[in-house]
């Protein structure tokens, strides 16, 4: 429950661990939650999907819009991951991308 009675002096709460699976057949796993709130995330996201492109079936992009099923899933609501790690967080350029990209595709 995400609402917070004023009258009470505290509340017990428990952190959620993310859980973001790296998913099979392809090299890079883009996994892109929400990030469509502002026109920061909205922008982040055509780039991902530009550069994506470049590098064809190597790279895979997944979507999944901000729901109580995405934190079920995966413990977050928002966040852009690669190969299950978390990786831009506010504004993104597309050369930033693409280097984040070729660093999986090349074990760094």
């Amino acid at each position: 429950m995400l609402y917070y009675p004023l009258s009470q002096p505290s509340v017990m709460v428990r952190p959620i661990a993310a859980r973001i699976p790296r998913e099979a057949g392809a090299e890079v796993d883009v996994l892109i939650i929400g990030s469509r709130f502002c026109p920061v995330g909205a922008s982040a996201v055509l780039g991902i999907r530009k550069v994506a492109r470049e590098f064809g079936e190597r790279v895979r992009v997944r979507e999944v819009p901000a729901s109580r099923d995405a934190i079920a899933r995966y413990g977050v609501a928002d966040g852009i991951f690669i190969n299950g790690k978390p990786k831009f967080f506010g504004p993104v350029r597309e050369d930033q991308v693409r280097q984040a990209i070729q660093e999986e595709l090349h074990g760094r």
